[in-house]
């Protein structure tokens, strides 16, 4: 296991902030299916790149589940609240599945939340570098 370069790191919290502006963005656009939809979708970027952080910032490799990174985030101080992580991991894999409408609003309810939440991951990790 190699230690991932300082200028990878502020890399992927680049792109983690960039997706949480543009969860920010569509979330304040209203409750049409189709901002529902894509705020659902950029749920998805905004967890997936708080994942791969969470596995840059605490040098596992690409092996390491969702489950095991939520563990060393809470570990390490970078996240509050595991269980809402937890059910903000199962909710990522709901919406990978073509959720119902029930379940996807249920979901979509959750991302102010969740958004909440992964800021709070992107602020511990760039006091990191």
């Amino acid at each position: 296991m190699s230690q991932t370069p300082p200028q990878q790191k502020k890399v992927l919290l680049t792109h983690l902030d960039w997706n949480l502006q543009r969860l920010d963005e569509v979330l304040k656009q209203g409750s049409t299916e189709y901002f529902k939809s894509a705020a659902l979708q950029r749920f998805g970027h905004t967890y997936t790149m708080a994942m791969k952080s969470i596995r840059e910032f605490g040098e596992h490799n690409a092996g390491t589940d969702d489950e095991q990174c939520i563990a060393m985030a809470t570990q390490n101080g970078w996240t509050e609240d595991p269980p809402q992580w937890d059910e903000m991991s199962v909710d990522f894999k709901r919406i990978n599945q073509k959720p119902t409408g029930q379940e996807a609003e249920a979901v979509y309810q959750k991302l102010p939340r969740y958004q909440e939440a992964v800021k709070s991951l992107y602020s511990h990790l760039q006091n990191l570098t």
